[in-house]
């Protein structure tokens, strides 16, 4: 008989040794999970006297990727930005904290690994040692802000049937964002904010089949806008390669029950502005590219592209 997808259910956990894996503190509704197993099959073509290609074949390295997606909530996204942003800095004595995610600039500059776990009517399948290596966010008109993510880790392991929970939080419509270019409000149709980081698995002779580590490189920052074109100052901006500040975030809620998610780039520029004149008003579609500054940074220093800011009642401690 078949199992029903709809009964999956998706968390994630931070490690304290990367690799091994550790129960889900945080339960997240998913609109797409689409994990991938991936065995390296080492084959045995050694000649026997027949013209057969291969005799026989073996597991070889064993790893995993996963995608997953669904709307924004202010105390779920903070697991996804903890392995791109690691340099984490918590403010507040109570109920609302806020947690601001920068470039890590100090140390072996890595983030926590995370444990993403599916718990299905097969089982449970814990995937350890997951880093993140894109974090997108979408938001238009209608709907809720959604994000997608992508990652990679070790092998799958077969879990205990876990107790799931899910916050209490709700999801942000899309209405409720705002948009500022450089500290100026501005009416923005849709938009696109991705966060990237190149991810790999470091493999070797070391007596398993699952790699050394997982290893974040740099980060990057970009996105898209679609802009009424009101006047010509943001084509100029494109046209000078002009950085501006940049800011998209939403709040709901108050008191020790607020939420909210913000992010600011201090220096970025569009890579293309071309105003479109499709429609019976002229729109001035951009994509854009946030730089390294140091008004970004966390408490590590350095260059940062973004800071990402989180409000919800999760204490220092929760994503790292």
């Amino acid at each position: 008989m078949p199992k029903p997808s709809h009964l999956a259910q998706f968390g994630l956990g931070k490690e304290a040794v990367p690799g091994t894996a550790v129960p889900a503190t945080m339960w997240a509704p998913w609109k797409s999970l689409a994990p991938k197993d991936e065995v390296k099959i080492i084959k045995d073509e050694g000649n026997r006297g027949a013209p057969v290609a291969t005799m026989g074949a073996q597991a070889g390295p064993r790893g995993s990727s996963l995608d997953w997606g669904g709307d924004v909530i202010a105390d779920v996204i903070g697991w996804p930005l903890v392995s791109l942003l690691p340099d984490v800095v918590v403010t507040g004595a109570a109920a609302p904290y806020t947690t601001a995610f920068s470039v890590l600039c100090t140390g072996d500059t890595q983030p926590p690994a995370l444990t993403a776990t599916i718990y299905d009517p097969l089982g449970t399948w814990q995937y350890p040692g997951l880093q993140v290596s894109e974090l997108q966010i979408k938001f238009s008109a209608d709907g809720f802000v959604e994000y997608s993510a992508k990652g990679i880790g070790w092998g799958y392991v077969i879990g205990t049937t876990p107790t799931t929970s899910y916050s209490a939080l709700r999801p942000q419509p899309n209405w409720g964002i705002t948009v500022k270019i450089n500290n100026v409000p501005v009416f923005v149709q849709d938009g696109e904010l991705t966060i990237k980081r190149k991810v790999e698995a470091i493999r070797g002779a070391n007596g398993t089949q699952n790699p050394y580590r997982i290893w974040s490189g740099d980060v990057e920052v970009d996105g898209k806008l679609t802009l009424v074109m009101e006047d010509t100052s943001q084509r100029t901006a494109f046209q000078n390669v002009t950085p501006q500040s940049l800011d998209v975030s939403f709040t709901q809620g108050s008191g020790a029950t607020q939420s909210g998610l913000a992010f600011h780039c201090s220096q970025a520029v569009y890579t293309e502005g071309s105003p479109t004149y499709g429609k019976d008003y002229i729109e001035l579609p951009v994509t854009w590219e946030g730089l390294g500054n140091t008004a970004d940074v966390g408490a590590s220093g350095g260059y940062s592209p973004i800071k990402a800011t989180v409000t919800n009642a999760m204490p220092s401690g929760t994503y790292k």
